[in-house]
């Protein structure tokens, strides 16, 4: 054997030590060359390199990643196993039996002779990994030196942590350019910008990749323009698909994570609070303004507030957090409660302040240009028509259809 062959597996055994003092808690007896510390035969496996190497995901995107949560000896496990593919499988664990959630992968790691049971056949899948733990399963298993990438430092490691170590032991890095093509974060709780953004895209989308670039892979095309997911607001170029982060349509503005913003993140809040009780499965953008709509003509009451002089701006922010928070204004608060419910929905609206009637009193509605109209909403007035017994829709009104005119 050469000397490098022998240091290698030493290494290798080292590693395999290590790991079997830690999950069994007591010293192992020496071990040969090339085996561990059960006695059993020590194997690295090799991942396969070279143009189109496949990247497997090994984790599922949705829902929440919990990425600042300890890493468990099980999810450890659990990733190897995935991002290997199949494995061979061993002896199933006491407290990791056959059809457990992590049976399968403790398993295979038990088959490479990389991990052990303790005296009463537990590995204590539950159980926080410790980071030198994870350090010598990656480092055994791989030959890689795992133990480079910059941790927290702490004595355990951080689920997110756990998949940067995980793609580094196994020679993966994220394409910024290919996985900033997604429009929505995969995790809830992980949104762009997010530290582990990118080392997450690489392991939750599966994929070929030479040289650090994505060469096949797959992802649900947005639709051009405006995208309405959930509550958030989303923006893709319509040449090219690719997500605006940092950037305006019109006046609406959509910040570094993809998503519309007013500006306020309280206001935001109130905004897409009630657009969570107001949208349906299936509702387009459009049903989505009438229901809002709506929901300002009929959830609020009037009390006489603040007037404004005739195209006075800049009021809008303060008297729609009044709507919000008291649910009581005029017809300036009516108007700013819908404004930022449409904008939220992608429609780059006006709010007014202007005169209504032949006798010109002042008052405040939101306009639209729409084929190069302009249409006029006005739930308050609206409001107070059917308050009168006078059914009349004042929502999307020409100026034609308006029942007296609106200057501004």
């Amino acid at each position: 054997m050469s000397s490098k062959r022998a240091l290698r597996c030493a290494a290798l055994c080292l590693a395999a030590l290590c790991l079997a003092l830690l999950v069994t808690g007591s010293a192992a007896p020496a071990a040969d060359a090339g085996r561990s510390a059960s006695g059993s035969e020590l194997r690295s496996v090799a991942m396969p390199e070279g143009p189109g190497a496949l990247h497997r995901a090994y984790i599922d995107a949705g829902g929440e990643f919990r990425p600042d949560e300890l890493l468990t000896r099980g999810e450890l496990a659990q990733f190897i196993y995935r991002a290997y593919g199949p494995l061979e499988l061993g002896e199933f664990f006491a407290d990791a039996p056959e059809g457990s959630e992590y049976g399968r992968a403790l398993s295979a790691l038990g088959a490479l002779g990389l991990l052990r049971a303790d005296s009463e056949g537990n590995v204590r899948p539950d159980e926080p990994v410790a980071l030198r733990e994870a350090v010598a399963v990656l480092s055994a298993l791989t030959g890689r030196e795992a133990a480079a990438l910059l941790l927290s430092g702490g004595a355990g490691v951080t689920r997110a942590e756990g998949v940067a170590l995980v793609n580094r032991a196994l020679g993966r890095s994220p394409d910024v350019e290919a996985a900033s093509q997604w429009l929505t974060p995969l995790f809830d709780d992980v949104p762009w910008g997010h530290p582990a953004y990118f080392e997450l895209m690489e392991a939750a989308v599966g994929h070929t990749a030479a040289g650090g670039r994505w060469l096949d892979y797959e992802r649900e095309l947005p639709a051009a323009g405006f995208n309405l997911v959930g509550t958030e607001l989303y923006y893709a170029d319509p040449a090219t698909l690719e997500p605006l982060r940092g950037g305006y349509v019109g006046s609406l503005y959509f910040g570094a994570d993809g998503r519309y913003t007013s500006g306020d993140e309280l206001l935001d809040g109130y905004v897409k609070d009630i657009l969570a009780e107001l949208l349906e499965p299936g509702m387009g953008r459009w049903e989505a303004l009438r229901a809002a709509y709506e929901h300002t003509r009929d959830s609020y009451s009037y009390l006489r507030r603040n007037y404004y002089l005739f195209r006075e701006t800049g009021w809008e922010h303060d008297e729609a957090l009044t709507m919000f928070e008291t649910g009581r204004g005029n017809c300036y608060c009516y108007a700013a409660a819908f404004y930022y419910l449409a904008r939220q929905l992608g429609y780059d609206v006006t709010i007014i302040s202007g005169r209504v009637g032949s006798d010109g009193d002042p008052h405040g509605w939101v306009e639209l240009e729409i084929d190069g109209v302009w249409r006029i909403f006005d739930p308050e007035l609206e409001m107070a028509w059917e308050a009168k017994g006078r059914d009349f829709d004042f929502f999307c009104m020409t100026r034609a259809q308006a029942p007296w005119p609106y200057t501004k």
